[in-house]
């Protein structure tokens, strides 16, 4: 660069003119993508997942979460290996559950991989933060997941029954909805999915319908069976929906949104995919009714509680899990965690029959 102090003739907006016109190289070194911000990056990296909706947003919070704990102007030279390890140690120390630690670093895995393959990080850097281990949590007890008591689940069908003499098609759908939910045990984007066709009719006999879940986790296709009591609240409102709606073709999705119900007797937002929003707001307005405990008011409960009552009933973990989709009985094994007062309970049934010390002691005289 020429030295500007030499030229006394020129004003400082000359000055600063001549500077830029000298260094267009150091201009763009600030404003390029390699120093952009890291969370741009977080946002770049998210729109390039080749993954099912919910499974982008849960890894662009999970990275997200990472570079807000950095700081506000942190950019891609502080995804190193030291600060992955802090970030980790802080997450234990909160007592984050172990499977949100892994899932977090698990996201983080993919944008490092991201970063690195397309230069915004050295593969050094990547390679280095990608080899830390993750600390050991705290061992803990873990309690099965919250599920609604019988009395509760029943109250609940009793609410969404109650709405369908307000309004037969929301009712009808939502009651569907919380059976499909409750007793399939379907995850809230595979319920999203569904099509028509894929309620099967009965064949070769077969007492119980059935769902093709054909855009299961990871790519997995399995069939549920149906209890009667959700086959009717389909065929139910299927039988409204086409009444207040028209006939719908087959690859229409199962569920459809509605809105909210004009004066009129139309919606506002009528044949969208009810995806986790949409389940979200059935379950807390319904829930609410019917007097459920807050945490109990979201579409995965009903999911847990269905895995509850399969085992309740007398189902194995290998048949909960295929009903389930899980892809490891370690997932399903979640349900079997025993609390205090089932101890009490499988020890009081353990000891029923055997002889009393009393007893005992008159035997041996």
């Amino acid at each position: 660069m020429k030295d500007i102090a030499a030229a006394p003739d020129l004003d400082v907006g000359a000055s600063l003119e001549l500077a830029l016109l000298e260094e267009p190289a150091a201009s763009a070194s600030v404003s390029g993508e390699l120093v952009a911000p890291a969370e741009e990056l977080v946002t770049a990296f998210a729109a390039t997942l080749v993954a099912r909706p919910q499974t982008q947003r849960t890894y662009q919070r999970a990275c997200a979460r990472f570079v807000r704990w950095l700081g506000p102007l942190a950019g891609p030279e502080d995804l190193t290996a030291q600060n992955l390890a802090r970030y980790h140690t802080h997450l234990v120390a909160g007592d984050r559950a172990s499977a949100t630690v892994k899932k977090d670093r698990a996201a983080l895995n993919s944008f490092l991989r991201y970063l690195a393959e397309h230069e915004y990080v050295p593969a050094r850097q990547a390679r280095e933060a990608l080899a830390v281990r993750l600390p050991r949590a705290r061992r803990q007890t873990q309690d099965p997941p919250k599920a609604l008591s019988a009395e509760q689940y029943q109250r609940l069908i009793r609410e969404a029954k109650a709405r369908i003499a307000d309004d037969p098609l929301a009712g009808a759908r939502d009651l569907a909805i919380i059976l499909v939910l409750g007793d399939a045990g379907l995850r809230c984007e595979e319920l999203a999915e569904l099509e028509r066709r894929d309620f099967l009719p009965a064949r070769n006999g077969a007492r119980l319908r059935a769902l093709d879940v054909r855009h299961g986790k990871g790519d997995c296709q399995r069939r549920v069976k149906l209890s009667t009591d959700s086959t009717r609240a389909i065929v139910r409102w299927d039988r409204e929906r086409a009444r207040a709606l028209g006939e719908p073709s087959a690859d229409d999705p199962l569920f459809i949104t509605l809105g909210r119900r004009r004066r009129g007797g139309t919606y506002t937002h009528v044949g969208g995919r009810c995806h986790q929003e949409v389940l979200a707001d059935i379950l807390k307005r319904l829930g609410a009714a019917a007097e459920l405990p807050p945490e109990l008011r979201h579409p995965h409960a009903l999911r847990h509680t269905c895995a509850t009552e399969l085992l309740r009933a007398g189902a194995n973990v290998s048949d909960v899990r295929t009903f389930l989709g899980h892809a490891s009985v370690k997932t399903t094994s979640i349900y079997l965690a025993s609390g205090e007062d089932r101890q009490e309970h499988v020890v009081t049934l353990r000891e029923r029959g055997r002889p009393t010390l009393n007893e005992d002691r008159e035997t041996a005289a």
